[in-house]
């Protein structure tokens, strides 16, 4: 049963004045939709005039073409541009051979450039176009709405395009099963736009500086959509257990770089010219992309300049699955965590007996920042992780490894402070909309089956946390309107009152006392720590 929130009438001007200053900052940070059907992916690519000059190497190409590439065949995905005006130089499609060469072309449409900057009219005109799943728009822009003076005086015009995307559009959008992942690809972009609308829709928002950045963006958008198991790649080298059925190389590399070489278990050695028997290696100025299948068991190496950023992927009966998580998480709150080993996308009810998971918040540099292991019930392993003073982009990692068998998941996610939705909370908007129709979940696959009916069977502690946060605002919102006028009274009665600022202050000595005094009864626990390379 989902968590609830209930206030008595008698008593919300009390509890007012204490949460209307706390859960008025809390948001109801969108979470991926959850989905039974294959999701599509719509890519919408700024050509404004500004990209002449914030992307002279094309590098939004590139991006695309990565894209491309990971896409999953029967993916319905399509490509659009906006400026000025909308185009779609790619209708809407099944991702395939023929889809792929016709996206390989698009380069010249990428420099088509356009006065003005209509996000607006981008977004309602991609999303016209119906689905059989939900939609997932990857937004690339690197400036703010700019409309035409033909539309209306400036800045006002601009202005009021910019409510009506925010308070308007984005909640009709995520109520009607469509996620926007918003990149913004400089300094100068509108930065709050490009997070909030991610948040709001429960995408993932992200700042690129770098071209680096720009295709680590993309790749970790689409593990968000279409979710994979890893393998460690530490020093060059990663290990397949026998059972893996195909595995893949998403190699980052400086375009100067030489060719690499992949060196198989029995040291026979492969390039792009000779790759291994029934391997596809695609060679691209910033990474190599190459898919083995059936691989030999044992340890693999690589000779050659490898980004830090570089990942291996897997494929096999046995999978890592884990409960919906959001896209956009804030310090100091705790992120419930659920995961498990399933085979044959069921929960593996003879998992190894010594299996442990641990789940490791990286920061942007992948630097650990905080780890917990996990405890084991059943088939499951549960536990919290308490967000720490982290802002920007971060990843968590989930790893499992028992009796020979490692897997990995990594998930994007974007930590935004709780003070920054306070203006939201104040004006009675939910990031989620106040529609009654919320995202709940995140599955994007037939084989991430969690192996339960739909009737009868309680929510998850990450499901229940969803629904609590999904519901924070709206209530907060409504706490915030009916305390605030008493907040300003008694404020004002306070600034004016020494009595009221030594109540204050025996009150804060007070929780202090009593705080350090829970602490020293508290039984201290040991916590296992792994190395993050495991």
């Amino acid at each position: 049963m989902a968590w609830s929130w209930r206030v008595s009438e008698r008593g919300r001007g009390k509890v007012g004045l204490l949460l209307a200053s706390l859960l008025c900052l809390v948001t109801g940070a969108g979470v991926a939709q959850s989905v039974e059907e294959t999701p599509d992916v719509r890519v919408i690519v700024d050509v404004s005039g500004s990209m002449r000059t914030n992307d002279p190497d094309q590098l939004a190409a590139s991006a695309l073409e990565l894209l491309v590439l990971l896409l999953p065949d029967g993916t319905a995905a399509g490509v659009w541009t906006f400026g000025e005006r909308v185009d779609s130089p790619l209708t809407l499609g099944e991702v395939d051979a023929g889809w792929r060469a016709d996206a390989t072309a698009l380069r010249p449409a990428l420099v088509e450039y356009q006065p003005h900057t209509d996000i607006e009219a981008a977004l309602r005109e991609v999303t016209e176009a119906p689905a059989n799943g939900w939609r997932h728009l990857v937004l690339l822009t690197d400036g703010m709405i700019d409309l035409p003076l033909a539309r209306g005086a400036k800045p006002e015009v601009d202005a009021a395009s910019r409510r009506t995307l925010l308070e308007e559009l984005a909640p009709a959008l995520a109520a009607s099963g469509v996620v926007v992942h918003a990149i913004a690809f400089s300094d100068a972009a509108d930065l709050a736009l490009v997070e909030r609308l991610s948040r709001v829709t429960g995408g993932l928002p992200a700042l690129v500086t770098s071209p680096e950045s720009l295709l680590s963006a993309f790749a970790d958008i689409v593990e968000r959509i279409f979710p994979a198991d890893r393998v460690p790649l530490i020093g060059r080298r990663f290990s397949i257990e026998p059972g893996v059925e195909a595995f893949s190389a998403l190699l980052f590399h400086d375009p100067d770089a030489p060719p690499l070489t992949l060196v198989a278990p029995d040291g026979t050695r492969y390039d792009a010219q000779n790759p291994p028997p029934g391997a596809n290696w695609q060679v691209e100025p910033r990474f190599d992309l190459l898919r083995v299948s059936d691989p030999a068991s044992g340890e693999w190496r690589l000779e050659g300049e490898v980004g830090s950023d570089s990942r291996i992927g897997v494929r096999g009966a046995v999978s890592l699955q884990l409960a919906a998580l959001p896209a956009v998480i804030h310090p100091a709150l705790t992120l419930p965590l659920e995961a498990w080993l399933a085979r044959g996308g069921e929960p593996w009810q003879a998992a190894p007996e010594d299996l442990a998971i641990s789940a490791t918040l990286l920061d942007a540099e992948d630097a650990p920042q905080v780890e917990v292991s996990l405890e084991r019930q059943g088939e499951r392993f549960v536990g919290e992780l308490m967000v720490p003073e982290l802002f920007g982009a971060a990843r968590l990692r989930l790893h499992a490894e028992g009796q020979g068998i490692v897997r990995q998941r990594y998930l994007a996610v974007n930590v935004q402070p709780l003070l920054s939705l306070l203006e939201e909370a104040e004006q009675g908007r939910g990031l989620a909309g106040e529609m009654g129709r919320r995202p709940l979940g995140e599955r994007f696959h037939d084989d991430l089956a969690t192996g339960r009916d739909d009737g009868g069977v309680p929510d998850s502690a990450a499901d229940r946390f969803i629904d609590f946060i999904n519901d924070l605002p709206a209530h907060a919102a409504a706490l915030w309107r009916e305390g605030r006028p008493w907040l300003e009274r008694r404020g004002a009665v306070f600034a004016g009152d020494p009595r009221q600022w030594a109540v204050a202050g025996l009150i804060v000595l007070t929780l202090l006392v009593l705080l350090v005094w829970r602490q020293r009864r508290a039984p201290r626990r040991t916590l296992h720590r792994e190395d993050p390379h495991v």
